[in-house]
């Protein structure tokens, strides 16, 4: 019967997205969020329904499936099982649920468009302009390695409008189009922006492939005369990187009333000229000229040889172009925009505009002034000493747009088809005096949805953790980038992967990553070889191992955090090969050959100082071994499963004998030569990893210690790979208060340090420097720190794939009395918030918990979704006297500090060294621990 009182299913996804467009798939995965229902309920039951008619939804009809009833707790990721889709077509669906006997309500509807199944179904051709004007620029390019880099001359094209007119006999019911404009390009249709897409589509390696975004342009479309306009311009599709001129793919299908389809597409019929945009790039900016702006070029009616419409329009051009898939990721947004903190005028007609925060994106600009006055852009992360642009870390980025006026009314521009790292933009030739608000910021980036949060009670974390999320969505770029400001932008994979916990953490990754896996299996060479770069722009082959480790740690990540076995099933061939190759260039199971960066920017210099490049290279063969062997086993592989598993115990044992000293140490390069000193990333990876040898790990462990506490003093000395495992791996040696002194540091070199030098995004070096080397100060890759905010000091951590059991496990060191963390997980929001109170001394000081054994409590506020089972560690067993669930006691400890249980039964707690553990199913839970 169905429940009045039970809530409906909710976040109804299709593959991971809500209401995806253009799918392909034969079987699509539909997943949803179960209502929440009493303490410790379980979903029972689901039954699923799909129509191509919404009416039948909303009658709780499923005519093209009816799943009817299905006995699971499943609700995730549950395949479509009805008859084949129809190319084009709009599927609605719903979801109600069981509990026991009782039956939630329809969820409300949700949709998913199909695409084009077939090669043979595309009827539209590419099409371009046949002799665009074009400017040349020089574009860096990196061959065999990050050292050996070289400017080509590139290419950059005036942006090309195409347009088509045409007619409908009536409205259609539903029109989809299926766009793609290389490098980058925008759909108008009768003179409106088809979506808000920008910088779209999404980068890819585009001979291997190019990516449409599917547009719902029904409302667009009316009876009678109707129009298509295209823009394009260059993005990273250019001559320089093996590719061409832009060019264009567009088919429409329309369907009338009476069932009856058209389709319209691209060709040799559609015109072809120039407009307003000129000179475009994404590291150089864009130049635009107002007085070429053609009135309504994109809407029926149009005269195209009229006075006035600029440049003629000739025939289009039609030529060859890469395959097309969708694009089913997030794709780039406009999400927030800033208005301007500060303006100044360091000299005579500059006026510099900062808006407080460096991010990825464009300025809008309002101006009012006469025909032909050129106003210049440019922008920067950094001021100089006199107030003026620093632009020493744009490097090869000119990163100047350029706006000549019309003349009139006011004017707004935003540039289409560049985006700049910045904080500051310097604005010349205005005419007159800017306010600031002739300037807007507009955060540009991948609009992937929250879905973690995280806040705590020391001020200078929460600034980490906002450097962090600023950091990462700057450099969501339709690929994982390093850095958007300078002439690089790439899809680094050490970034991509070392950086992945975090994303997770705060972002839902699932459809970005899923895109990303498969630019890297695109990349991969016959002989298991990727490139430190994904799309290989820079084709940089083969890879450091810590770079290259991306493969399988983003697809095992999509497994373990999101519940994707089709990830592991479509990329276990080609990480297994990606494992055997680097087994082959192996000597003896040690990596000597290709490490190129391993330990990158430790403190005071770029290539590592202590840690050898054949011991990171080593250690990451003994990482990914292991990880095609847990692929091997979830996918019922057993035999492969326990062949990777005994090579993986070979490669380890193999690096203990190559790297381990008999006094713990493990070996690090020699910085003098009575140097003895361990290393920080030398002792944390072998310890995270779980390979250091059983009577070695107590002295290992004294030695990660000695090297942080003592040679470092309390701070970070380790590169990128050392600090992703470093906190974590202390904290699982009982060093929490360590690894939390280490990150609150406020002195160089540490995240602190960042911060108490005016930092709003992470650096790319530990050190602040400005010149025209390698130092982004908006880089991610030391965002792993984020990680440990979640795990340890949120305390939420997955312990089954898809988070269907959890640990909670909250470390409270130093002075942090509260924290609070939040993380969207398939089957729902979990959520953690503890504090713990001091209690007066003697002498009326204020202590805490640790400090001594009388009068405090650890509070614990606890939300589990349906069909979670979570592990529970509350703090203080040792000092502990009761610990109350909901107001009932779960645990007392009696004269010899045995555990009770709870008088009904219904909960019991025991103690387990210095925690007592609970275990909880879903439910709202209060938890207090007093002594």
């Amino acid at each position: 019967m169905e429940n009045t009182r039970m809530e409906r299913p909710v976040l109804l996804r299709c593959e991971h997205l809500e209401r995806p467009s253009g799918l392909t798939l034969p079987r699509p995965r539909l997943s949803w969020i179960p209502p929440r229902g009493e303490a410790g309920s379980v979903q029972t039951a689901y039954r699923i329904i799909c129509s191509a008619n919404p009416a039948d939804i909303a009658t709780g009809t499923g005519s093209l499936w009816d799943s009817g009833k299905v006995e699971s707790s499943e609700c995730h990721l549950i395949p479509y099982g009805g008859p084949a889709l129809r190319e084009a077509t709009r599927i609605h669906w719903a979801v109600k649920t069981w509990n026991g006997e009782d039956s939630s309500p329809w969820s409300e509807p949700a949709h998913f468009d199909t695409g084009i199944f077939s090669p043979e179904s595309w009827k539209a051709s590419w099409i371009s302009m046949a002799e665009p004007e074009y400017e040349t620029s020089n574009v860096l390019l990196v061959e065999g390695s990050i050292n050996s880099n070289r400017h080509i001359p590139a290419r950059f094209y005036y942006g090309i409008y195409l347009r088509k007119e045409f007619s409908l006999r009536e409205k259609p019911v539903r029109a989809l189009a299926f766009f793609c404009g290389l490098g980058y390009g925008e759909l108008e249709v009768n003179g409106t922006k088809a979506g808000d897409h920008r910088l779209d589509p999404g980068q890819t390696d585009y001979p291997l492939g190019a990516l449409h975004s599917t547009f719902d342009i029904t409302e667009s479309l009316r009876p009678g005369p109707n129009a298509f306009g295209i823009i394009l311009g260059n993005g990273r599709y250019i001559d320089a990187y093996g590719f061409g001129k832009p060019r264009a793919f567009l088919q429409v299908v329309l369907e009338y009333s009476d069932g009856e389809r058209e389709t319209i597409v691209s060709d040799g019929s559609w015109k072809a000229s120039h407009g307003p945009i000129l000179q475009n790039g994404i590291y150089s900016g864009e130049a635009y000229d107002a007085r070429l702006e053609q009135e309504g070029w994109s809407r029926p009616g149009f005269e195209e040889g009229a006075e006035g419409s600029g440049r003629g329009w000739e025939a289009a051009e039609t030529l060859a172009g890469p395959p097309l898939r969708p694009q089913l990721m997030e794709p780039i947004r406009k999400t927030a925009e800033l208005l301007a903190r500060g303006l100044s005028n360091p000299e005579p007609g500059c006026y510099v505009f900062d808006f407080g925060q460096n991010f990825a994106g464009v300025a809008r600009l309002r101006v009012r002034g006469p025909r032909g006055a050129r106003l210049e852009l440019r922008f920067s992360e950094l001021l100089d000493e006199k107030g003026r642009l620093h632009l020493g870390t744009n490097r090869e980025s000119r990163s100047i747009d350029s706006y000549i006026l019309k003349g009139g009314a006011e004017e707004i521009w935003e540039p289409r088809f560049t985006y700049h790292g910045f904080r500051y933009a310097e604005l010349r030739g205005y005419p007159g005096v800017p306010t600031a608000a002739t300037l807007t910021g507009v955060v540009l980036h991948s609009d992937v949805s929250a879905a973690g949060s995280f806040a705590c009670s020391e001020s200078l974390v929460n600034r980490i953790h906002s450097n962090v999320l600023w950091g990462q969505r700057s450099n969501l770029m339709s690929a994982p980038t390093d850095c958007p400001q300078r002439g690089e932008r790439m899809g680094w994979l050490g970034d991509a992967q070392l950086a992945s916990e975090e994303a997770m953490g705060n972002f839902d990754m699932a459809a970005f990553y899923i895109k990303y896996l498969e630019d890297i299996r695109l990349a991969q060479k016959p002989d298991g070889s990727l490139s430190d770069v994904v799309p290989p722009y820079w084709p940089l082959y083969p890879a450091d191992p810590a770079w290259s480790a991306a493969y399988p740690a983003l697809a095992w990540a999509m497994y373990w955090h999101y519940g994707d076995m089709d990830v592991l099933e479509r990329h276990y061939e080609g990480i297994k090969r990606y494992v055997d190759y680097l087994d082959s260039r192996a000597e003896g199971h040690i990596l000597y050959a290709l490490g190129s960066y391993g330990d990158w920017c430790p403190p005071g210099t770029i290539y590592p100082k202590k840690t050898p490049m054949e011991f990171t290279s080593t250690w990451y063969l003994c990482h990914d071994t292991e990880l095609v062997a847990r692929m091997a086993s979830v996918l019922g592989k057993v035999d492969e499963a326990e062949q990777y598993a005994d090579r993986a115990k070979s490669i380890a044992e193999a690096f203990n004998r190559k790297f381990l000293l008999e006094d713990g140490r493990y070996a690090t390069l020699k910085m003098s030569p009575i140097d003895r000193s361990a290393g920080q990333t030398t002792q944390a990876l072998p310890l995270y990893l779980g390979i250091v040898p059983p009577e070695a790990r107590k002295a290992a462990e004294r030695r990660l210690v000695e090297s942080v506490a003592t040679n470092a003093d309390r701070h970070i000395d380790a590169g990128i790979v050392g600090a992703r495992y470093l906190l974590e791996t202390l904290t699982d040696c009982g060093e929490a208060d360590l690894a939390w002194d280490v990150v609150t540091q406020r002195s160089y070199p540490g995240w602190g340090y960042m911060i108490e030098q005016g930092a709003t995004t992470l650096w790319e070096r530990w050190e602040k420097l400005a010149g025209q080397g390698m130092n982004s100060h908006n880089h991610i890759m030391f965002g792993s720190v984020d990680a440990w905010f979640f795990s340890a000091l949120g305390g939420l951590s997955p312990t089954a794939a898809g988070w269907k059991r959890v640990r909670v496990a909250p470390k409270t060191p130093g002075n942090l009395s509260h924290a609070s963390v939040s993380r969207r997980t398939p089957r729902g929001v979990i959520s953690a918030s503890w504090s713990r109170s001091p209690w007066l001394s003697g002498d009326g000081a204020s202590h805490h918990a640790s400090s001594g054994p009388s009068g405090g409590e650890f509070r614990l506020e606890l939300s589990i979704p349906d069909g979670v089972r979570a592990d529970v560690e509350m703090p203080y067993a040792d000092l502990g006297r009761e610990l109350k669930l909901g107001g009932r006691p779960v645990w007392a400890r009696d004269a010899e500090g045995a555990s009770e249980r709870a008088a009904d039964g219904e909960h019991s707690a025991v103690k387990r060294g210095d925690v007592v553990v609970v275990e909880l199913g879903s439910g709202d839970y209060s938890l207090v621990m007093s002594w």
